[in-house]
């Protein structure tokens, strides 16, 4: 199955991004509507600069087109987006932390970073420091509780992560299905690998829909919150 994946390789085939697009605000997400709720998980230290959401805006606005798609399919149901914009210092940081514990353990430096990219996306192709990558799930206002997708969501240790997976119940394959299809109208590319995460504008989207170049660059934490606090008229120590 993780041959299918996209590779770090791949990703290196989209080699610039769109100026103009990539000056794009970034806006949080609500933690509390009726049709996306934003909010990051305590789960391997998100919450670096609090626990709301930033995204690009045309992103956002995707969002809500698909809350309210899935309004329309049952009144109950909203988009829960746990993890969206991931400061570039923090990715790299991450990354680098895999690649001090293999250092030698490989002669090419391309079959290294494939390695380290199957955990954790090499900085210069990773999708959340764009603001252009999430992760979600659906939430169910009727019984208080996530819908059935098989697994956890953010749970990279459970093999059922992966969005064709055996051991999943019915309901779980079709709410897999209706996540991605909605997903999909909006042009959002999946990834495989985590049946919750998707990304628009960034290189694994560009490669995935062969645009020849992505929309957003990687942003700083100063870059994408600047931007964001200054909207709101909020102040924020970076």
């Amino acid at each position: 199955m993780e041959n299918t994946f996209v590779k770090y390789a791949d990703l290196l085939t989209i080699t610039d991004y769109n100026k103009e697009m990539n000056k794009e605000k970034f806006e949080f997400l609500p933690v509390d509507d009726e049709l996306v709720i934003g909010k990051y998980q305590e789960k391997c230290n998100m919450l670096n600069y609090g626990d709301k959401i930033p995204v690009r805006k045309t992103v956002y606005n995707k969002l809500k087109s698909i809350g309210q798609k899935l309004k329309s399919i049952n009144c109950n149901y909203r988009l829960f987006v746990v993890y969206g914009f991931r400061a570039l210092e923090i990715q790299t940081q991450y990354f680098n932390e895999i690649i001090e514990t293999i250092k030698g353990s490989f002669n090419d430096e391309i079959e290294m970073y494939e390695y380290v990219h199957e955990r954790v996306a090499v900085p210069n192709v990773a999708g959340h420091p764009t603001g252009g990558a999430v992760d979600v799930t659906i939430f169910n206002n009727d019984t208080n509780e996530f819908l059935d997708f098989g697994s956890q969501v953010l749970d990279w240790n459970d093999e059922r992560r992966y969005y064709i997976s055996k051991g999943i119940s019915d309901d779980a394959r079709v709410n897999r299905k209706l996540l991605r299809e909605l997903m999909l109208v909006e042009e959002f590319a999946p990834f495989d690998g985590e049946w919750w995460h998707f990304s628009y504008g960034d290189k694994e989207w560009a490669f995935y829909y062969k645009y020849k170049q992505a929309l957003y660059n990687q942003a700083s934490a100063s870059e994408a919150y600047s931007k964001v606090f200054a909207e709101n008229n909020l102040m924020i120590k970076i």
